[in-house]
């Protein structure tokens, strides 16, 4: 085929060292992200205890102060726990996670995830832009700081719903809304 694109390519092609011709055929071929994309489960709620550490009277207190929290503020925040990070950081498995599933409303990524990993014992709380101002960093490791008494007695449905607790009235306090769910 004469002026088809690949026979046209062909003699500059051999002119040009053949590692070069590999490493660019592996970046056309190859997606940027390769090795470090995970598929994620699809969340099934605010509450993902895919650990199975969270007792059930617990995780329906969770659901019902994230629920009330994101209808009244506008804020969402998700709670994740599993078994293994599979060799990843805690930073890049909370910060990927977070972005596959849009924890937070687009319109303003007022979001957090608060995750827990039994295999490792670690915990993250990933941060949305929209909350940067209100969890500084100090702030987020100081109520992170509140769980470990608890992560380390194995009492995670405590340690979960404390940090639960402490980040939703932080953001209810700052919208100036009452959460009946705090008190319960």
């Amino acid at each position: 085929m004469i002026g088809s694109p690949v026979s046209g390519m062909l003699p500059a092609m051999r002119r040009w060292p053949a590692a070069l011709v590999l490493f660019i055929a592996a970046a056309i071929a190859i997606p940027a992200d390769a090795g470090t994309s995970r598929h994620f489960p699809r969340p099934t709620g605010y509450v993902n205890d895919f650990a199975t550490v969270i007792d059930a009277n617990t995780k329906e207190q969770l659901e019902a102060l994230c629920t009330e929290l994101d209808q009244k503020t506008n804020a969402q925040i998700a709670i994740v726990t599993v078994q293994t990070l599979a060799g990843s950081s805690i930073k890049d498995y909370a910060q990927r996670l977070f972005n596959e599933w849009g924890i937070g409303h687009k319109a303003d990524n007022r979001g957090l995830l608060i995750l827990l990993s039994m295999a490792e014992h670690k915990y993250r709380i990933e941060v949305g832009l929209g909350f940067e101002t209100l969890f500084p960093n100090a702030r987020v490791a100081t109520i992170g700081s509140q769980m470990v008494p608890d992560l380390k007695a194995q009492h995670y449905s405590q340690a979960l719903l404390t940090c639960t607790r402490t980040l939703a009235s932080i953001v209810a306090e700052e919208k100036r809304v009452q959460l009946r769910s705090l008190s319960q």
